[in-house]
Order: structure tokens, then C-alpha cells, then sequence
């Protein structure tokens, strides 16, 4: 179980992030009046910044299990996540905050599962220094990655009401087509780079085995998601394309890199 001192928070920032996701949903599907909406959106956010400072508490006293044990960094994702969202997603607040919110919640309620988060100690400062820089990197990748992902799902469920003129309440609020589609791509690329420089450290950091590395499920996996993500681009800058079946490619790389990140572990150790 988790410790006394953090659990308690961390259940505190499942229930904020839980609340918040209802009210977004509530507020991109339900339609409200004006008044309702700015109302939906303050408490909302006041939930989700709730949630981040319990969620902030609960991951100063994981210690440095933090960094290796897959539930800690699950939760330090979300935080990320979160804060991310917090900071710059104003104008898009509802829209994007019901895909944010219940990733979140599913990411702090994963670290609520595992049970070794205190249990693991570094014994090699050095190493542990290059597993820190790669456990940041990494989740600065996840989290760009993660905004472009949720972005292409609006992006797409927009369109589709346009076409059906049916575009009506919140979704008339978000922005158009073009400077989403163009949101999508700079949010790609930015985590493209950093995702390129975590794999990077991650060799620095398994230097003494880098043929395992290669052959880990994990990294293919991960080199899948980054050849998912370098076709979006190369077909962004070299083919024009633009739209569905560009913003394609980011849901399908988006998959594939949870897929690496949350079920290859399952198959390769059951």
C-alpha cells in the first residue's frame, strides 16, 4: 500500500480531478446558458488546481521511487498533464479539459494500485541522475504528445458536426479548423523533439547494456510511436497534408505510444 503520509492526498486529487471532469463534460455536452458555463468552468478549474497541489503533496513523499516505479511516473504524468493545462489552456478550457481531466484521474488512480512505490532506492548517483533527466523528458513528451492527441479527437468531432450542421454551445467556442489543425502540429512536433532526446538519454542511461535495450519490446514500441509521429510531420512539410487524415497519424501514434507505455510491460512480464 502507500504510504500513510501520500495516499491520502493522492485519493483527495482523484476526487478533484473526478469532479472536474464531470463538470467539463457536463459543460461540452449538456449545452448550458452562459451563466451556467462560466460557473462550470470556475469551479472546474478551481477543482483541478485542487487536485494538482494534493497531487503535488502526494509526490513529494514518494521519494525516489518516483522515478522507477512505473506507478509513480504514471502519476507524475498526469500532474504534468494537468499543470500543462492549467497554464495555457484557456481558450480551449472545456473542450480539451474532458479528455485531460479523466487521463488525469486514470493516471492517479493507477499510482494508487501499486504498492512498491517507497520500496526502491538508487544505488548509482550518476545513473540515477540520467533516469531523472529521462523520466522528465519523457513526460514532457507524453504531455505535448497527450495535447496534440486530444486536440485531433475535437478536431475531428468538430468537423464532423460542421459538416452535419449541428455545431451548436461549446463547440462554437473553440477555434476554427485551421488554427487547431496548426496547434495539433506544433504540439506534435515539439513532442517529437523531446521525444527524440528521451530515447537518447535512455541509451546514455542503459549504456551498459544497449543491445538489451534494442531488443526491448519497450523501446520498439517507443520507436514505433516516433516513426508514427515523423510520417505526421514529413507528410506535414513534404506532401500538404492537412486536416483528417493528417490529425490521423496522431491518434494512431498517440495509441501506440500508450500501448508501450501501459501494455507491453503486461505481455512481456504477466
Amino acid at each position: 500500500m502507500l504510504s500513510h503520509l501520500d495516499s491520502p492526498f493522492l485519493v483527495f486529487a482523484s476526487l478533484c480531478y473526478m469532479g472536474a471532469m464531470l463538470l467539463f463534460w457536463a459543460q461540452l455536452f449538456l449545452a448550458p446558458n452562459t451563466s451556467t458555463r462560466l460557473s462550470f468552468v470556475s469551479l472546474g478549474r478551481a477543482l483541478l488546481w485542487g487536485g494538482a497541489v494534493g497531487h503535488l503533496v502526494s509526490i513529494a513523499g514518494q521519494g525516489p521511487a518516483l522515478f522507477a516505479v512505473k506507478g509513480g511516473v504514471v502519476g507524475l504524468f498526469g500532474w504534468f498533464l494537468i499543470v500543462t493545462f492549467l497554464l495555457v489552456g484557456r481558450r480551449v478550457e472545456a473542450g480539451v479539459g474532458a479528455v485531460v481531466a479523466p487521463i488525469a484521474l486514470c493516471a492517479a488512480l493507477y499510482s494508487l494500485t501499486v504498492p512498491q512505490l517507497h520500496s526502491w532506492t538508487p544505488n548509482d548517483r550518476f545513473s540515477a541522475f540520467w533516469l531523472v533527466v529521462h523520466v522528465f523528458v519523457i513526460l514532457a513528451a507524453y504531455v505535448s504528445l497527450a495535447f496534440a492527441f486530444a486536440a485531433s479527437l475535437l478536431y475531428l468531432a468538430q468537423e464532423a458536426l460542421l459538416k452535419k450542421r449541428q455545431l451548436s454551445g461549446l463547440w462554437q467556442k473553440l477555434p476554427s479548423l485551421q488554427v487547431a489543425d496548426e496547434w495539433i502540429f506544433r504540439a506534435s512536433a515539439f513532442g517529437l523533439a523531446l521525444l527524440t532526446l528521451g530515447l537518447f538519454t535512455g541509451i546514455v542511461f542503459s549504456s551498459d547494456q544497449p543491445y538489451h535495450m534494442l531488443r526491448d519490446p519497450k523501446t520498439i514500441f517507443s520507436g514505433l510511436t516516433w516513426a508514427i509521429f515523423a510520417l505526421y510531420l514529413g507528410a506535414r512539410w513534404k506532401l500538404g497534408w492537412h486536416g483528417r487524415r493528417s490529425n490521423l497519424f496522431v491518434i494512431y501514434g498517440f495509441v501506440v505510444m500508450a500501448f508501450s507505455f501501459f501494455g507491453v510491460p503486461h505481455l512481456v512480464n504477466p
